[in-house]
């Protein structure tokens, strides 16, 4: 039977992020770049053209995951991380431009090793991952942590009461929002401690992603209109 690659929600959520890119490269950064916002759009057109074409292949994920359309996606995707370079080495830059850029890239980059899982909900769509909570403050009535997936840290805003420095949890890389007037970049999936290192990804026999799933729909919707 064929697979229908217009309904494959790895390459939905692709699409949104190739949507939320071609948004994204008209805002003015932080700190300057030295490519023009022209060359950005261009390289975010290539990201939705690579996208749109595999989501019409009607092929099999491990063909897919091989096919040029695919390596297409990553050289683009690779040429915006270089002329955002600056942007994402700012630490100090919390803004919600800079998050969606970094959840952009990191869907549009991960998309070949999200063809290798099940891909049976919109979940399988982003990286559902075991991440290390380096600090946390209290936001109002939410927690503020940061956390780490071993090679860079991101802000996760949660509801969560029983969230602890040091822990791993199972965290879900969402399209950032903000949350209590912060830019949040993951949601926690419970928390229950995991035993995996930072930066290990999970499948969605492993953890409870329902909520992540729906949050991640109703974004698909929202960005489709």
């Amino acid at each position: 039977m064929t697979h229908d690659t217009s309904k494959d929600p790895r390459i939905i959520t692709a699409h949104l992020a190739c949507v939320i890119l071609k948004k994204s490269v008209k805002q003015k950064p932080e700190v300057p770049l030295r490519v023009t916002r022209d060359r950005l759009f261009e390289l975010a057109s290539a990201c939705e053209s690579a996208v749109m074409t595999l989501m019409y292949m009607y092929q099999d994920p491990e063909v897919l995951a091989a096919s040029q359309p695919l390596l297409n996606l990553s050289e683009a995707a690779k040429a915006l991380a270089e002329a955002y370079e600056k942007v994402l080495a700012n630490k100090d830059d919390h803004s919600l431009l800079r998050a969606n850029i970094r959840w952009c890239l990191r869907t549009l980059k991960g998309l070949k090793d999200r063809f290798g899982n099940s891909g049976t909900t919109i979940a399988s769509g982003i990286d559902l991952m075991a991440v290390q909570v380096r600090n946390l403050t209290k936001a109002g009535t939410f927690l503020k942590t940061r956390v780490t997936d071993g090679i860079s840290d991101y802000t996760v805003v949660t509801n969560l009461k029983d969230v602890t420095s040091n822990s791993v949890l199972a965290a879900a890389f969402l399209p950032p929002r903000e949350i209590g007037g912060t830019v949040s970049e993951a949601m926690f999936l419970g928390s229950g401690k995991r035993t995996e290192v930072p930066g290990t990804l999970l499948n969605e026999e492993q953890v409870d992603a329902k909520e992540a799933g729906a949050i991640l729909f109703d974004a698909v919707t929202k960005h489709s209109k």
